[in-house]
Parts: C-alpha cells; structure tokens; sequence
C-alpha cells in the first residue's frame, strides 16, 4: 500500500472539485477509490465536509466496512461503494454526491432523460433507484443491483443524489459532472415552449 497517501490526495482533490463545481455541500456524499491490490478502498470519512477536506478526512476501509486507518467514522455509505466494487472489477472509484438539478430529476423521473449527444453516449442509461434510508442495508441493495453485470456508469437516487463510477477517480467525476450538466440542460429545456 505504498501509494495510499497519493490516493487520499487524489480523493481529496475530486471531492474538492465536487464543491467547487456546486455537485455537493456540507458533509453530505462520499468518494471512495479502490485500493489496487487490496481487498479495500479509500473513502471520505464520516462527517467531513467536501469543501475543506485534507487527508486527515480519508479512511481506509476493508470491502466488509471496517476501519483499517484513520480517526473519522466510516462512511455510513461504505456498503454501496464496497458493494460496487465487489461486482464490478473494471470500477475503482465511486463518486457519490447530491447535485440539484440531478436531484430533482431523481425525485420525479424513473430515468434521466438523455437530451445531448455527449449524454447518450457516455452515459447511455440512467436509471432511478428507489429511496431507502442513508446507510441502511436496503438502500446498499438498491444502489448496486444497478451495476451488478452491466456496464453502467451512474444512477439516479431517489430523494438522495447520484452515483458514478468508472475505472478512475477522474473518470467518475466527469461522469458525474455530465450527468448534472444534462439534468440542468434537460430542466432549462422544460421551460422554452
């Protein structure tokens, strides 16, 4: 695990991009990233906020939700990020957030509608998970029945966000940055008649 610190940097750097974009505030989401080689991940720790995180706020976790490294609480979130990784080999990084325009649409649509060529392509099918409550087994269940034997990259949450995942940290949040820009893109369009 000699790269764990510039994976926590990383980690702490795209969370950071996810504020600063408007994608997330306060403590609210997570982003984890796979360790390589490793049965764990690193992942945002309980009650840190995206704006002003540092490595300090990064956990090491094992994919059955204990505490390796670090003095935050887990994630209450782990289940669906482990969950993720254990049926998708060609993910390693998750991205969990609660943009407002994709919100919105989780809240009232079973799918994102994809209104850009770009969006149909990267994201190809975005569909809506039903609601759960935060860190319940249920909403573990619901969040990665999604991934499990497909190729997709990202859902909606019901009442809860949005998840992305891809084979990097980079790619993940560009997912999930397109997925909120079309969200906001397909809203605006609903109001020129």
């Amino acid at each position: 695990m000699d790269n764990l610190m510039e994976l926590k940097k990383e980690l702490v750097d795209y969370s950071r991009r996810c504020y600063e974009r408007n994608l997330i505030s306060a403590t609210g989401g997570n982003v984890s990233i796979r360790v390589p080689g490793e049965n764990a991940m690193v992942i945002k720790g309980s009650g840190s906020a995206f704006s002003d995180m540092t490595t300090d706020d990064v956990v090491l976790v094992d994919l059955e939700g204990n505490l390796l490294e670090g003095d935050k609480p887990v994630s209450k979130e782990w289940r669906f990020h482990a969950g993720i990784y254990k049926v998708r080999e060609d993910v390693n990084a998750v991205v969990h957030i609660h943009p407002p325009y994709a919100t919105a649409i989780a809240n009232k649509m079973d799918h994102l509608p994809l209104i850009t060529n770009h969006a149909k392509v990267y994201l190809k099918d975005v569909p809506t998970i039903a609601k759960a409550a935060s860190g319940s087994e249920e909403l573990g269940d619901f969040a990665i029945a999604p991934f499990d034997g497909t190729e997709r990259v990202a859902i909606l949450m019901e009442e809860h966000g949005i998840i992305s995942a891809n084979v990097n940290v980079r790619k993940a949040f560009f997912l999930a940055e397109m997925l909120e820009d079309t969200a906001k893109i397909y809203l605006l369009s609903q109001l020129i008649k």
